[in-house]
């Protein structure tokens, strides 16, 4: 019970070190496409854009994979 228990917690706080991660990158290299010419007559609409499954996926695998390799180094270190 405590292996699942440490595999769930590393696997947590990696998914939230790499979302953290890629939404600090994703703020630091958006730049908006409206100019100050523009901004007295903004449209009452948002169009949000087309999303995807597949980078939360890649997150959660690159999380899973570090999960995994944290929990068999810290097992491989409580054994020896």
């Amino acid at each position: 019970m405590k292996k699942y228990l440490l595999f769930a917690g590393s696997f947590t706080l990696a998914f939230v070190v790499l979302q953290v991660l890629s939404g600090m990158l994703l703020t630091m290299f958006y730049t908006p496409s409206i100019r100050w010419e523009e901004a007295s007559t903004l449209s009452s609409q948002v169009v949000f854009g087309n999303t995807s499954f597949i980078p939360p996926l890649i997150i959660s695998l690159i999380a899973l994979v570090i999960a995994l390799g944290s929990t068999k180094l810290i097992n491989k270190k409580v054994v020896h």
